[in-house]
């Protein structure tokens, strides 16, 4: 059976980063090789590490995901193996790849012998992750290309601030059709009482299914399982005039 590897990295599409590390698994194994996202903005470690969160369960068990956000490659920041939920996770140890809570196996990468023979100090992703992506789709073990660590990053996500009956979040993003999604998970506002969404100046009642409901701003639950804040057929972000870690409040009110 062939391993799954799933690319997410911050090298966007108009250079050949994505591509080279794409060609060095394909070339090291049998490996399936798909892109999750190569857009996370440059250097968004916290961004990048939701994702991860958000694209895990899609992965089937067994799957390799390569991360990169690395704004530390070439220092004497670590690379790491770390093995969640039945998945394998390689690249930058600055907390990218790691739950918020919780304890996984984590091992090092420290056995130079598994890397690509000529590694530059820049592109660790291409000539040291990359290899080490491709033997645990051969099956190798991760003792066998590092040292276990208990000592991993973990990077602070921003989360939401729930004072019953309401709940204080964040734009953590806002995707290319302009929808803002919040760090709000599902569980706090899918109750049975009416909601009332605040972004802004804006006031928005209840909440759609879909994006397409009505003809005003809406508020629903997107693919991450998070609070989105959408224009149906536009722009939410240049229409409600929003940007990234702006407040936006939710309230239970009533019937």
């Amino acid at each position: 059976m062939n391993r799954l590897v799933a690319l997410l990295t911050d090298f966007g599409t108009n250079d050949p980063y994505a591509g080279q590390v794409a060609a060095v698994i394909t070339a090291a194994s049998n490996a399936r090789v798909v892109s999750l996202t190569h857009g996370v903005p440059a250097h968004h470690i916290q961004l990048g590490a939701h994702i991860v969160d958000a694209s895990l369960e899609f992965l089937p068990s067994g799957a390799v995901l390569l991360a990169v956000v690395d704004p530390g490659v070439g220092t004497e920041r670590r690379g790491l193996i770390v093995r969640r939920d039945c998945r394998w996770l390689v690249g930058p140890d600055n907390g990218l790849l790691m739950p918020v809570n919780g304890d996984v196996r984590c091992w090092t990468l420290d056995r130079p012998e598994t890397w690509r023979r000529r590694v530059a100090p820049t592109f660790h992703a291409r000539d040291v992750f990359a290899p080490v992506a491709a033997r645990l789709a051969n099956f190798e073990r991760p003792e066998w290309l590092g040292s276990p660590v208990q000592d991993p990053v973990r990077v602070d996500r921003p989360s939401a601030c729930v004072d019953t009956p309401s709940v204080r979040g964040e734009i953590i993003h806002i995707d290319g059709f302009g929808n803002l999604i919040t760090n709000i998970p599902a569980a706090f506002v899918q109750t049975g009482s009416m909601l009332e969404t605040r972004v802004g100046a804006t006031r928005i009642d209840g909440l759609a299914r879909t994006y397409g409901d009505g003809d005003r701003p809406v508020a629903l639950i997107g693919s991450w399982n998070l609070l989105e804040i959408a224009v149906p057929g536009g722009s939410a972000a240049e229409r409600l005039e929003c940007r990234i870690r702006d407040t936006v409040f939710v309230r239970h009110t009533d019937d």
